[in-house]
């Protein structure tokens, strides 16, 4: 009888009952040891009544607690509300979580273009370097600390004539404004004509290290970026976010492209 009952089994029956198996583990783990975890010995005690009612034919109790079913159905999600919810978000999260990350780097080239396409209007000069897999935590040490998230008001404030880290460098580190004020190394390149002392420092810092730099000239408002002791000059916002998706975004997917067209605003076409 045994061997014909498991003739009868599929592989897909044994997928079916190890994943049941696996859910039914890890909702013990997450209910073990807390107010719920107690209360759902009591609901099992009544399962085990019911089924033992079921098999001595005891009608009375059978129908009592089928009744009572949609009753417990209800209370058993009223008192597991807090469990739930904190699995569903754990759940969610888990799922969400590459999705959101993504999201979050758009949104921090949304808000750098935002900047620089300000302070280039208004011809606002402006260093910004952000860090890649060389640390830039000697530079950072040279100006003011800060932490903050990365916000275009407030890298247009940050970069305000009258403030006194107006002539330094920003420093970008894990998605964070690092630090305002810093001293960045000047390049010993003889042959840059006569490029001001940001974009020299744009340089240097790009020969030390493979940090990406942005500069924002004083005199013009244009953008220029250092990337690996090479400066390229005069680029439109568009190629600044493309420098910027390399960096944030090193593989668009189909929906990070349809994030990307609702996070970093598109530039008109030159006429």
């Amino acid at each position: 009888m045994l061997a014909a009952t498991l003739s009868h089994i599929r592989l897909l029956d044994i997928v079916d009952i190890t994943l049941v198996s696996v859910a039914i583990y890890y909702a013990l783990v997450w209910f073990r040891g807390s107010r719920a975890g107690r209360l759902l010995k009591g609901f099992a005690v009544i399962i085990v009544i019911f089924v033992a009612a079921k098999v001595a034919n005891l009608y009375t109790i059978q129908w009592l607690i089928e009744q009572l079913a949609p009753m417990l159905a209800t209370l058993l999600i009223v008192v597991f509300q807090p469990e739930l919810r904190r699995g569903l978000e754990k759940l969610g999260g888990n799922f969400l979580l590459p999705l959101l990350e993504k999201t979050a780097d758009l949104n921090i080239i949304s808000q750098l273009v935002k900047a620089v396409e300000f302070l280039s209007k208004r011809k606002t000069g402006a260093l910004l370097a952000i860090e890649r897999t060389a640390r830039l935590n000697e530079f950072v040490e040279t100006g003011i600390h800060m932490n903050a998230d990365i916000n275009a008001d407030l890298l247009i404030s940050l970069f305000n004539k009258k403030t006194l880290v107006h002539d330094g460098a920003l420093i970008i580190q894990n998605k964070k404004i690092s630090a305002i004020g810093c001293l960045l190394p000047l390049t010993d390149n003889k042959n840059l004509g006569s490029l001001g002392t940001r974009h020299r420092a744009a340089i240097g810092l790009s020969e030390a290290s493979d940090a990406l730099v942005i500069v924002v000239s004083e005199e013009s408002g244009q953008i220029s970026i250092a990337e690996n002791g090479q400066l390229t000059r005069t680029l439109s916002l568009q190629a600044v976010q493309t420098y910027l998706l390399k960096i944030y975004q090193k593989e668009l997917t189909v929906w990070q492209r349809n994030l990307k067209k609702l996070f970093v605003p598109r530039q008109p076409k030159a006429k």
